[in-house]
């Protein structure tokens, strides 16, 4: 039996356990997969650099990854499953019956579950002892928490693109009092009751906050139903209200002016399950963060965090390469490659939002210049109460 027929009945075995799969198909077998891949979702989550055919959630809640093969190939197919141990709560090694069968002692001492297929489906399932939660599991467990469940987050938390969070809360207060529109009417309010003309970007930065639901029109979300009436509480009713609390910030931070809105504001992020995984990262680092100090961490701990919210499109390829080729110390201690590869949002919007939010201390500094003059010795990031460990 080929791998694309064991491929098409473990995902049946796997729907009728109730399992939330997502599988990984490189581009150019997409044809043989097709089955497949017209029933799940596809992910780009890698495990030590390297993607599981199958990747998901158990009907417990607990991470499982799956390696898929055929009548072959099954030593290669062990190595990979053994790799996955180090990112999931349970790996598998998926083959045909006969051939998977004279490994499955050595599979079992590996702590390696055994799923035996046959044309009539799945007929063999062993199911090894669940791993303990990681780093690493916690990391792929946040993501795959985003791309299964995360439809009410529209992206990555490091894409906000505006430096003053508060400008969040435009959509929220122009639906909160005109009620469900369209995405060109709610930019056309911010512009003239609000005086700001990136509406657009606000819209899109509430939808990856969870504050706004995609599609159109847009409505709030039940977290931005509380956001807004968390705002009227706090005498914000209207765009032109909204306009001048963020006035009276000025220079200084939202959470040094307004506290119970940057308690919101932080609130909003650390649903997002990127973030919350980041705010970890940082507090562990704190509660004086060199910047390539926390990016070590993040390769070495929450990869997958790394690779979706710190590095560009192009750098994220180049960033996955070098960890699947075990050069990941390169990502953070060689100038040339981490300039390369980290998005230069990362070091302004990001860390202006983080202040505002009260994350970050005050006094810690941005860098808008170029990622190439960026100086990570002179430019430390200041945890407020960090240092956990």
């Amino acid at each position: 039996m080929d791998e694309p027929a064991v491929f098409d009945r473990v995902v049946t075995a796997l729907d009728e356990r109730n399992y939330e799969p997502l599988v990984h198909v490189p581009e150019a077998h997409a044809d043989a997969y097709a089955d497949v891949l017209d029933r799940c979702r596809r992910h780009r989550i890698a495990i030590r650099g390297r993607y599981p055919d199958v990747l998901g959630f158990t009907d417990a809640n607990r991470v499982f990854a799956i390696e898929v093969k055929g009548s072959s190939n099954l030593l290669r197919g062990i190595g990979q499953a053994l790799t996955y141990q180090q990112g999931a709560h349970v790996s598998y090694l998926a083959g045909h019956g006969d051939a998977v069968r004279p490994h499955a002692d050595l599979l079992r001492s590996k702590g390696i579950g055994v799923i035996g297929v046959d044309d009539d489906g799945a007929t063999a399932w062993r199911s090894p002892p669940s791993a303990e939660s990681t780093a690493e599991v916690t990391d792929v467990e946040g993501q795959l928490s985003l791309r299964l469940r995360g439809d009410e987050f529209g992206g990555d938390v490091t894409t906000l693109s505006l430096a003053q969070p508060l400008n969040y809360f435009a959509p929220v207060v122009a639906l909160d009092r005109d009620g469900p529109r369209a995405r060109d009417e709610i930019v056309d309010a911010i512009a003239d009751e609000y005086g700001f003309g990136a509406g657009g970007e606000t819209v899109a930065s509430a939808q990856t906050l969870g504050l706004v639901t995609a599609g159109s029109p847009h409505e709030l979300t039940e977290q931005g139903e509380l956001a807004a009436t968390v705002l009227r509480g706090y005498g914000v009713e209207d765009l032109d209200d909204l306009r001048l609390t963020k006035e009276d910030v000025g220079r200084r931070t939202v959470a040094e002016v307004h506290p119970p809105l940057a308690v919101l504001l932080k609130n909003s992020f650390v649903r997002h399950p990127e973030f919350g995984l980041l705010l970890d990262a940082l507090r562990k680092e704190g509660p004086r963060v060199h910047f390539l100090d926390l990016v070590e961490r993040l390769v070495r701990e929450y990869p997958n965090v790394f690779l979706s919210a710190f590095c560009t499109t192009r750098g994220a390829a180049r960033a996955r390469e070098l960890i699947e080729r075990g050069e990941t110390s390169r990502l953070y201690r060689d100038r040339g490659v981490w300039t390369d590869v980290i998005r230069t949002n990362v070091l302004f919007n990001f860390v202006q939002q983080l202040k505002h939010v009260g994350v970050l201390a005050p006094e810690t500094r941005s860098h808008s210049g170029a990622i190439a003059d960026y100086d990570p010795d002179a430019k430390p990031w200041i945890v407020v109460g960090g240092g956990d460990d």
